[in-house]
C-alpha cells in the first residue's frame, strides 16, 4: 500500500492538513488540565503556498520562480511577484495567529524564501 501525503507537524503541536486546508493546534495547560484547540482555514493559494513551501523546506533557498510557478502557474492562474509577496503576508499572520514566529518563513531578498526546517515533519497516510 503506497503512502500519500497528509500534511505537516510544526513543533509538536501545529498540524497542517492539506486535503481540509486547516491548520489547527493543539495544547494542554497542566496545572489548569485544559485542552486548548485552535483551527485556522486556508483558502486554496495558502494552502498551495504553504504545502509547497513545507514540502520544500530542506532547500536553503525556495525560489520564487519555483513558488510561482506551483502555486498559481500550475492551476493556469497569473502569478507575480506582488501577488506572491500577498499571499505570503496573508499567510504568515495565520501562522503567527497559531503562535510561530515571524521568522519560521524568511525573505531570502530578491531571491526566495526560506522555511526553518528543523520545526517541520512530513505526515503521511496509507
Amino acid at each position: 500500500m503506497e503512502s500519500k501525503a497528509y500534511g505537516f507537524l510544526i513543533d509538536s503541536d501545529i498540524q497542517f492538513d492539506i486535503c481540509n486546508r486547516r491548520i489547527f493546534r493543539y495544547y494542554e495547560e497542566i496545572s489548569e488540565h485544559t485542552l486548548f484547540f485552535k483551527v485556522i482555514s486556508l483558502n486554496e493559494i495558502q494552502t498551495r503556498l504553504l504545502n509547497f513551501l513545507l514540502a520544500n523546506s530542506q532547500d536553503a533557498i525556495i525560489y520564487k520562480s519555483d513558488i510561482m510557478k506551483h502555486v498559481w502557474d500550475e492551476i493556469n492562474l497569473s502569478s507575480s511577484n506582488q501577488r506572491l509577496w500577498h499571499a505570503l503576508n496573508e499567510l504568515k499572520k495565520k501562522l503567527s495567529a497559531m503562535g510561530l514566529p515571524e521568522d519560521f518563513i524568511t525573505n531570502v531578498h530578491g531571491i526566495g524564501y526560506s522555511v526553518d526546517n528543523r520545526r517541520v515533519m512530513s505526515l503521511f497516510i496509507k
